[in-house]
């Protein structure tokens, strides 16, 4: 018994981070050093994938060969923990999608959907950006009918999962994230719960896994994290694999609120949640100060 406590470490895992390649504050190297002064098991990184259009957030392709070799670099400079190379990929119909990026055999990809629409310019309406955008968005795109707006984000969710599947499902209700105070709509309304266990149901027939992601509680925008309780609650429900990140901006990010996170999903029934660990993703116990790992 004294040899398996000893062997015993408890510690978090993060596969969603950002670098400034994209958006991120801070470079690969840093977020690297950060997470071994952590004790981290593993990170793996997840900068904007490159878009066909211009945008400001993503990486420019020109920069994609640059960033797999700076994460090549940690991880032969940081060996006490495990670094993976990965992508957040924009998933956008007859644009752009996880599986656009097979050749750079990727360790992790986290699939997103931030657009839902086009203007009449043919520009791309990214909802999560301002709420004065996602207005416009509102009114251009969807002639005001929210319902239609909040849906086609599913849908599109939806479409990824069945048809383009990354391993991790981004910030599931990220159409939450402008909607404080139900701003926008109410997220208790019936046709929201409905269009959201639809696509619970889609998940639940695909191998993808859901995030809990901190970032939108962290930051003050959300008042839970991405998703919320009631839908964490929907995925246990259907044996849905659950994996915790931060979507860290800055290193100073890389663990914010996962022992909160830990002590929502232990409430909700979960004992375990998904890592990328050796090269392959597997179940790890879930305890309220992090993960237990006995190799």
């Amino acid at each position: 018994m004294a040899t398996e406590v000893a062997c015993t470490v408890m510690n978090w895992t993060n596969y969603h981070m950002h670098t400034f390649y994209c958006d991120g504050e801070c470079t690969v190297e840093e977020h690297a050093r950060k997470a071994t002064e952590n004790q981290m098991l593993a990170i793996g990184f997840s900068s904007h994938a490159p878009v066909p259009f211009q945008s400001d957030w993503h990486m420019k392709q020109d920069d994609l060969g640059a960033y797999l070799q700076d994460i090549k670099h940690a991880k032969e400079l940081y060996p006490q923990i495990q670094v993976y190379k990965g992508l957040e990929i924009d998933f956008i119909p007859d644009v752009i999608g996880p599986g656009d990026f097979e050749e750079y055999k990727l360790d992790v990809i986290v699939g997103s959907v931030h657009y839902i629409g086009q203007y009449a310019d043919g520009t791309h309406f990214c909802m999560d950006f301002t709420a004065e955008e996602l207005a416009r968005g509102l009114r251009e795109v969807y002639a005001g009918d929210v319902q239609a707006m909040v849906c086609a984000y599913y849908e599109r969710v939806q479409m990824m999962v069945r048809y383009d599947p990354p391993d991790i499902i981004g910030h599931l209700d990220l159409v939450k994230k402008l909607n404080k105070g139900n701003r926008f709509f109410d997220e208790t309304q019936t046709w929201y719960k409905e269009i959201v266990a639809e696509t619970i149901e889609v998940i639940a027939n695909s191998s993808c896994i859901v995030e809990i992601n901190t970032r939108g509680f962290y930051q003050g925008k959300t008042t839970e994290f991405y998703p919320s309780k009631w839908i964490l609650e929907l995925c246990f429900e259907k044996n849905i694999a659950v994996t915790i990140s931060s979507d860290a901006h800055h290193f100073s990010e890389l663990e914010n609120n996962f022992a909160e996170v830990a002590e929502l999903l232990l409430s909700i029934g979960y004992r375990e949640v998904k890592v990328y660990l050796n090269d392959v993703w597997t179940s790890m116990p879930l305890l309220p100060n992090g993960l237990k790992n006995l190799t």
